[in-house]
């Protein structure tokens, strides 16, 4: 583009910037004259150096620096085309600007070719042409100075990113940087795969897939999505992936952020094993606690309720007094019985063995309505020919259990349905209240900060199951519990 028309003003500019050296390399004096005229009129300071050959300039470039080179096409020796492989095969960053007396289009095609920053033409307009021709040079150069800085910045970050940085586009990638290569086990020049699909573990790909295809139709909102892949050298690696959607070359593309969470996978792994015994130690430690109660606690009252109504019926003679003093003792025995069956039910139903799980269920669920006056409707499909182990069966149990619990705490429902839906792969249990409701996010958040159990441990249970639980509430809406376990989990 001309600049012909541009300001002193902004010529100054320019100046102000940096000091500007230039070297001319001309070998006729009159034209370097009139050169140097035009070029110290709109640069009032620049430092000329003049050369009357290319190679006395390049053997003092060092000591000159100077920010353009102008030099003749024409020259004793070397030409403008030689100058220009000579200052590329010294890897000199100095623009050059080519002027001729004469040379057809295939020399101005080279010189460009080879760097020329611009080439002209020693015309009727050439000295008037030849400040705003510098003044484009040098813009030019700052611009890609400071281009070059940018992606040199640009460069020092990804390079040195924690994180695998990768760009994907039609399933193909585009783009990787050093620590994507190193979570994968490659090296850069060795990273050759097409897609991130071929590399993910076969039983991930269908989730990355609709993963994926959220992306695209998600538009440039960002998901996230933890899958496993197959290293260089055959290791199993959890990766989680952080990809929003951008223009790559005029298409959309994806960028990915990915971190190795294998050792944190390893870990959760270890805790939710740890976890998981810890709730069947707890189970275990209630059967013994409830049938202690049962055989011994429980017994004893038994016995101690049976003497007492014996003085009412036996010691006829008894005072009045007496005897209403002992029936309010039998009394109170009598709720102190109720409340350790009770107790020892809620530690381990004996149902379980006795009428089985469904059978169970609908009782625990009518006794939670006797006691907290909230109605609730049990429904069960498919259940007839169900088999489960006693872990499942428990664990079952108190799913509902705590579901019911939770309810009669914090959500203040009139009407509770409960359903268990079996079928050959799978058990649903779906529980659901028109209870005020509640932000899940929230609601997950405050159990962890108040180190609420409630949600956690039914989420631990399923997971014990080898299922998967989804929360669904809304304030104002009820909540509604979604379970599904799979058959011999």
């Amino acid at each position: 583009m001309s600049l012909q028309g541009a300001s002193n003003e902004t010529i100054q500019q320019v100046l102000m910037m940096s000091p500007l050296c230039i070297a001319i390399i001309e070998d006729e004096i009159a034209h370097l004259s009139l050169m140097k005229r035009a070029i110290l009129k709109a640069f009032n300071s620049a430092e000329i150096h003049h050369f009357e050959d290319a190679a006395t300039c390049l053997e003092t470039i060092d000591q000159i620096n100077p920010g353009i080179i102008i030099s003749d096409y024409l020259m004793p020796g070397m030409n403008g085309i030689d100058l220009l492989e000579a200052v590329n095969g010294r890897g000199l960053d100095i623009p050059v600007i080519i002027i001729t007396g004469q040379g057809g289009e295939d020399i101005a095609v080279r010189a460009m070719k080879l760097g020329a920053w611009d080439y002209l033409v020693k015309s009727a307009d050439f000295f008037t042409l030849l400040p705003s021709v510098i003044e484009k040079v040098i813009r030019e150069k700052e611009t890609k100075d400071l281009l070059r800085e940018a992606e040199e910045k640009y460069r020092l970050v990804v390079d040195n990113a924690g994180e695998g940085i990768m760009v994907e586009q039609a399933q193909m990638v585009k783009f990787y940087n050093p620590r994507f290569a190193e979570i994968f086990g490659y090296k850069m020049e060795e990273f050759t795969s097409g897609s991130l699909m071929d590399i993910v573990y076969p039983e991930d790909k269908s989730m990355v897939a609709e993963y994926l295809v959220k992306l695209i139709t998600d538009g440039h909102k960002p998901v996230t999505c933890d899958f496993r892949i197959i290293s260089a050298d055959g290791q199993l690696k959890w990766l989680s992936n952080n990809a929003v959607q951008i223009n790559w070359g005029g298409r959309p593309a994806s960028l990915n952020f990915l971190s190795d969470i294998t050792e944190r996978k390893r870990t959760e792994k270890r805790i939710q094993s740890l976890t998981h015994e810890l709730i069947r130690a707890q189970e275990r430690e209630r059967s013994t606690i409830a049938r202690e109660l049962h055989d011994t606690t429980l017994q004893d009252l038994v016995a101690l309720k049976l003497k007492t109504d014996m003085l009412l019926f036996d010691q006829e003679e008894l005072p009045a007094k007496v005897r209403q003093w002992t029936k309010e003792q039998s009394d109170i025995l009598q709720q102190a019985i109720t409340s350790l069956r009770n107790l020892a039910y809620d530690l381990h139903p004996a149902g379980l063995k006795q009428w089985g799980l469904v059978k169970t269920l609908d009782n625990c669920c009518h006794d939670f309505s006797e006691r907290n006056g909230t109605n609730v409707t049990f429904n069960s499909s498919g259940t007839q020919a169900l088999t489960i182990g006693p872990e499942a069966e428990i664990n079952l149990y108190r799913l509902v259990q705590e579901g019911l619990n939770n309810i009669r705490k914090h959500a203040d429902a009139s009407n509770v349905k409960i359903s268990m839906v079996a079928d050959p792969h799978e058990i649903i249990l779906t529980i659901e209240d028109d209870g005020k409701g509640f932000d899940v996010d929230e609601r997950e958040q405050a159990s962890i900060a108040e180190k609420r159990l409630g949600l956690r441990s039914m989420k631990e249970r399923v997971s014990l199951l080898g299922g998967e639980i989804k929360i669904e509430s809304y304030y104002g809406k009820g909540t509604k519990l979604l379970i599904k376990v799979p058959i011999g989990g």
